[in-house]
């Protein structure tokens, strides 16, 4: 047998064909390049001057290719990637890692902000996305907080409190939960929900408190109260069906300064006695309590 010698030339070559060979046998769709797609979004955003404008742009397989966001007037780029292309200070880009959400902030936003932007990707093909900011004058209306919810409650029924909280230029960031003075916070178990959500149209921050199962220690004063310092509160009673009650019109109730009685007597017969004044009442049972000892 004889063992030939083999270069270092000679394997290369060897393993670069098996490999061509491989990816040749494999399927199309394995080796295939995978275009960047857009995600749903928001094509229209609208805002108040003054206020902050978030344009988002959602893209998928967008592997090392970047994303660009510009003014569909002008030709040169606001953003590419993390990276911001001008000396406008109110644009910025907003990137967590692994998401596929690439946010145009535009902060202090004025008049000269309104227009179409454009979202596109650094590739051969033509990919992109428009959307439209509108910019409205701010109001004059003043910062505001409106409660609303049920004032009572029975045990064990939900309490849900809404809280409307209203900027004058601004949403406000936050608003606060307190109930007789401490402060609320959902809880790990769900029990006590607080939710928030913006409608940036109104400049509105509407957040809802709910507590799923209520008990008379929920009974108190809850309080909203804004980060523009706007405070709402409302007492919620919660009542307990199952303790006892008396009810109005039964035996031994004083109705306008008498007692009703009403018995059936073997003295002289059968007697009713009916609505009397208490000192008549009175004589009556002394005089029956002294002709009874008598006898």
């Amino acid at each position: 047998m004889v063992v030939l010698p083999v270069s270092g030339k000679f394997l290369a070559s060897t393993a670069l064909g098996l490999a061509l060979m491989i990816l040749s046998a494999l399927p199309s769709e394995a080796v295939r390049y995978l275009r960047p797609m857009f995600n749903d979004m928001e094509s229209n955003v609208t805002t108040y001057v003054g206020d902050s404008a978030v344009l988002e742009c959602s893209v998928r397989n967008l592997g090392t290719k970047s994303v660009i966001w510009k003014r569909k007037s002008e030709k040169h780029a606001l953003t590419i990637g993390d990276f911001v292309f001008t000396s406008d200070n109110s644009y910025s880009v907003e990137h967590a890692d692994r998401s596929q959400i690439w946010a145009l902030v535009i902060k202090n936003v004025q008049k000269e902000h309104a227009g179409d932007y454009e979202c596109q990707i650094s590739t051969k093909e033509d990919l992109n996305k428009s959307v439209s900011l509108r910019v409205l004058d701010a109001s004059s209306q003043t910062p505001a907080v409106n409660l609303g919810g049920a004032e009572f409650v029975e045990k064990g029924n939900p309490i849900k409190l809404s809280c409307n909280a209203t900027g004058k230029v601004m949403t406000p960031d936050d608003v606060d939960w307190f109930k007789n003075g401490i402060k609320i916070k959902s809880s790990a178990s769900n029990t006590i929900q607080i939710t928030k959500r913006r409608l940036p149209v109104t400049r509105t921050l509407v957040s809802t408190l709910h507590i799923k199962h209520s008990n008379m220690n929920d009974t108190g004063t809850y309080i909203c109260r804004s980060t523009d310092l706007k405070v709402k509160g409302k007492y919620v009673s919660v009542l307990n069906s199952e303790s006892s009650q008396i009810k109005r019109g039964t035996d031994g109730e004083k109705t306008n300064g008498e007692f009703e009685l009403r018995k059936t007597s073997d003295f002289n017969g059968q007697c009713m006695l009916h609505t009397l004044p208490m000192h008549v009442l009175l004589i009556f049972y002394c005089v029956t309590y002294l002709l009874s000892s008598v006898h």
